[in-house]
């Protein structure tokens, strides 16, 4: 398991951007559309979805709006990946 919550956080927050990455394949938009779509610049945009930076959680909710994906269910996919790259 993480040898502390900090891991845990730290791989559940690139994991909720890699979620996002796929979701943002899968419906084939670039970062400039999503940053125009939630009013964010693109580079914030790009370092929240490359997992550099923590994703603010309205942004999150306006990305995931916009993606017409459940918050729910990126969150869910995220932490399944966190949980099972830590065994």
């Amino acid at each position: 398991m993480f040898s502390d919550m900090s891991d845990y956080s730290e791989r559940f927050a690139k994991d909720l951007a890699a979620e996002l990455r796929a979701e943002k394949a899968r419906k084939q938009v670039n970062d400039e559309d999503i940053a125009q779509a939630t009013n964010t610049h693109r580079v914030s945009i790009s370092r929240y979805l490359s997992g550099a930076r923590p994703i603010p959680l309205t942004v999150f909710a306006d990305i995931c709006d916009y993606l017409g994906v459940p918050p729910s269910k990126v969150i869910d996919e995220a932490e399944k990946r966190a949980r099972g790259n830590a065994q």
